[in-house]
């Protein structure tokens, strides 16, 4: 059975807290939007696997100065949803320097929990620009 117009919005919902929360270097909250057993896998980088590594892992994220993901796509079924979009993120310039951009798209897979929630549990992100070498 093909998601429910509610589930669309709740996962729209999710979206939007996790970019909010991205923005603010809340990872508290950005590591209980992922299921325990969550994989990232972020690009040029290895795998993260659940959310104790995930925490740590973005502890060593640079500042942000802005941050916005899009959910283009949403699609699914009774417990499982697959969200496609895009990101923008400009890395906070140290004084002297220039702030780094990076732009690209995503793919997260969210598993529907007991409770009706939603919950990332596969989030991949690949980067549009180059390697910087």
């Amino acid at each position: 059975m093909p998601l429910a117009p509610e589930d669309i919005a709740t996962i729209r919902a999710l979206v939007d807290v996790d970019a909010e929360a991205v923005r603010r270097a809340d990872w508290d909250t950005v590591t209980r939007l992922f299921t325990a057993d969550a994989i990232r896998f972020p690009p040029n980088q290895a795998p993260i696997r659940g959310r104790s590594a995930m925490r740590a892992w973005l502890e060593t994220f640079p500042p942000l100065q802005e941050f916005a993901i899009t959910a283009d796509e949403i699609i699914g079924c009774d417990e499982f949803a697959f969200v496609r979009g895009t990101y923008v993120m400009t890395l906070a310039a140290a004084a002297g320097t220039t702030a780094e951009i990076d732009r690209g798209h995503y793919l997260g897979l969210l598993r529907k929990q007991a409770d009706g929630s939603w919950l990332w549990s596969t989030d991949m992100a690949v980067s549009e620009l180059p390697l910087q070498r």
